[in-house]
């Protein structure tokens, strides 16, 4: 986006802070206003109710006073008196309990009309049966006269009903207008509605039935368009009065004032737009040339400076600071080009001096940097670095030892001679250029040799120890003979036997490790039942787990029937090893498992304990020589078991590894 557009939005935005507060406040108005409309109606509606309550109670009123005496009512007499000072009441009839007529009377279009009266299956009847009181309902047009029922409860079982002229509550009902087309609808609980007022369409019983179900207040579509009103209920009777009004006409005022403020509320924010955008316009001139001379600052040019010429005071003073700020920075960027250039000979210097190999190149392998010993060992001399792809060649033959190396370390031929480097790879990332490959070689061929002078040495000693140690083993056999196994000097020669067995253990170790690290050490490769092979390698540790309460458990995992190539004395010695240990960590009361399942052209065995587990940090250094971790019963290992289990594992193409955690988890895989 542009700076004039920027700016431009930015003062158009903050012109139209306070149009917004005005836009809810329109909103709020609007939302109020319809929601006065909405309480006027349920106030009509609810007056009207009033109404009728009172009128209803008045009718009960007659009924009481007509029968008040002690004399019989339920005959001719009673009925023609009780026509006669109710002109309302057009027809009048007696019913029995089961409310089938008894006799009748009235307007003889009305008796016409009713005929036989036999009110059993009707819902007025069985309603004020079962109240004991009177009930009105059913209201309808006859001979356009507003009629309604009524049946009260006599006494005695006997029942009158009177249809009823409402011409002057509907004409009080009549006046109540909502709008133009708006008024009062009345129906009872059946549906059965008379329209009081208003000139809205016509709706059936299940229509006026859904309106009720609707609540005190709704919005309903009918077929002649949308529309918002109110029902209230006449306490004591199952009547409803409902306030009915177009919704468009309802609202038509509240929509007129808020299009009004809408255009009004448009018109201010045209006005302030074109103001803003003069206003941007002769801001963005300074500014622009500003950004430029940013621009031109970080493309580290400094001498052209910007115009300061400008209508707005405190902008001609930003654009002289700023040419103020460049000259300062241009004459700083010499200075520091000056240092970089000093700090630079200074680090060329120290590198020469580093007898370690040190080379920088691309990701293609193309040289870029090195110093004398990498130079050296290159065989490229003093000369300039060129493109070559015989030096390609050569660094990226070094990369390739190094990824296939153990530990890093890599063998070269130097002048005839073999020397050992270990080798660090890393891959330096950065922002402002491509990525280069950092190689460091440091010689090691001296730590080399005294590490092979060691092993031959541990090799010497362990071959000449076994001869004595044999004889020795001899005659503390012989020895323990001469003592009865509960004598106390029994006790001294099983403790010596104990130790000469760890030494001459300790001497096997040393010289089967350095066999097979010489590859003198060749595997007897034969087909092996892995579960077969799991369960006899571990019965021999049940005893010594039982002895120290530890829980053993053997899962085969349903390899009864796989078969794989192995040398099965010697895989057998990784599996004791690693039990071995799970004895020595875990504490009594613990659960140590061992187990085999099948892999991805694999077999997977895995030795887990509920001991301490191997920090994370050891999780490679335990399969080290000499490396050991102190066992729970204060008893150390000579630190050559899991290195002589690696070593194995990797004889039949395996690969062995620990899990860090809570617990020890060693597992390995053979094909």
């Amino acid at each position: 986006m542009k700076l004039l557009n920027r700016l431009l939005l930015i003062v158009f935005g903050a012109g139209l802070i306070p149009i917004v507060p005005a836009g809810f406040v329109l909103y709020y108005f609007q939302a109020r206003a319809k929601q006065d409309i909405s309480n006027l109606q349920q106030n009509v509606s609810q007056m009207a109710s009033i109404t009728i309550e009172r009128e209803a109670q008045d009718l009960s009123r007659r009924f009481e006073r007509m029968w008040s005496g002690d004399g019989p009512h339920v005959n001719r007499a009673a009925l023609d008196k009780v026509l006669k000072i109710n002109p309302e009441f057009l027809y009048l009839a007696f019913t029995g309990p089961d409310g089938r007529e008894i006799l009748s009377g009235g307007v003889p279009e009305l008796k016409r009309y009713f005929g036989y009266l036999d009110l059993r299956r009707d819902q007025q009847f069985l309603t004020a049966s079962v109240n004991g009181r009177p009930s009105l309902g059913h209201f309808e047009m006859i001979y356009d006269m507003p009629i309604c029922r009524m049946v009260y409860p006599l006494g005695g079982g006997y029942y009158a009903f009177a249809a009823v002229n409402l011409r002057d509550l509907f004409e009080k009902l009549r006046s109540q207008r909502l709008g133009a087309t708006g008024g009062l609808l009345l129906s009872d609980a059946e549906g059965n509605a008379l329209p009081l007022s208003g000139a809205f369409e016509r709706f059936d019983s299940a229509e006026v039935r859904d309106i009720l179900k609707r609540g005190p207040v709704f919005e309903i579509k009918g077929r002649a368009g949308d529309y918002i009103g109110a029902a209230a209920k006449a306490q004591g009777l199952d009547l409803f009065v409902v306030a009915l009004e177009n919704r468009a006409e309802a609202f038509s005022g509240i929509n007129r004032i808020a299009w009004l403020m809408a255009f009004f509320l448009l018109a201010v924010a045209t006005v302030f737009y074109f103001s803003a955008l003069l206003f941007t316009r002769r801001l963005a001139g300074p500014v622009a040339a500003l950004m430029e001379g940013a621009g031109r600052v970080s493309a580290g040019e400094f001498k052209t400076a910007v115009s300061e010429r400008t209508e707005f005071y405190e902008l001609e003073q930003l654009l002289r600071a700023f040419n103020s700020m460049m000259r300062e920075v241009d004459r700083y960027h010499g200075i520091q080009v000056e240092k970089i250039f000093a700090e630079k000979q200074k680090l060329e210097l120290l590198v020469s001096l580093i007898h370690d190999s040190i080379m920088l190149c691309d990701m293609r392998g193309e040289l870029l940097y090195a110093n004398a010993s990498a130079r050296a060992l290159l065989g490229i001399g003093d000369e300039p670095i060129a493109e070559s792809e015989q030096l390609r060649r050569k660094v990226a033959g070094l990369i390739h030892k190094k990824a296939a190396s153990k530990g890093g370390v890599i063998e070269l031929d130097s002048g005839g001679e073999n020397r050992f480097y270990r080798v660090s790879v890393q891959t330096l990332a950065s922002k402002v250029q491509e990525p280069a490959v950092f190689i460091v070689l440091r010689d090691i061929t001296l730590e080399q040799k005294m590490q092979r002078m060691k092993e031959e040495f541990f090799q010497s000693v362990a071959h000449d120890l076994r001869a004595p140690l044999l004889t020795m083993q001899g005659y503390i056999k012989l020895l323990g003979l001469e003592f009865p196994p509960e004598a106390r000097q029994a006790g001294y020669v099983r403790n010596v036997k104990d130790s000469s067995d760890r030494l001459f253990k300790l001497l096997e170790n040393i010289l089967d490790i350095s066999r097979m690290e010489a590859g003198q050490l060749k595997p007897d490769l034969r087909k092996v039942n892995a579960a077969d092979f799991l369960s006899s390698a571990a019965e021999g540790f049940r005893a010594l787990f039982e002895e120290k309460k530890i829980e053993f458990l053997v899962e085969k995992g349903g390899a009864e029937k796989l078969e794989f190539s192995a040398d099965s004395s010697l895989l057998r010695r990784v599996v004791e090893n690693l039990l071995s240990n799970a004895w020595k960590f875990t504490p009594a009361g613990g659960r140590v498992t061992a187990s085999v399942q099948a892999g991805f052209g694999t077999l997977l065995f895995t030795v887990a304990d509920t001991g301490p587990g191997i920090p994370a940090d050891q999780t490679e250094a335990v399969f080290e020589k000499y490396k050991r971790l102190k066992s729970g019963e204060g008893e150390a290992g000579f630190g050559l078991g899991l290195a002589i289990a690696r070593k194995i594992v990797e004889l039949h193409g395996g690969r062995i590894w620990t899990e860090a955690g809570r617990g020890g988890v060693f597992k390995f895989t053979v094909k």
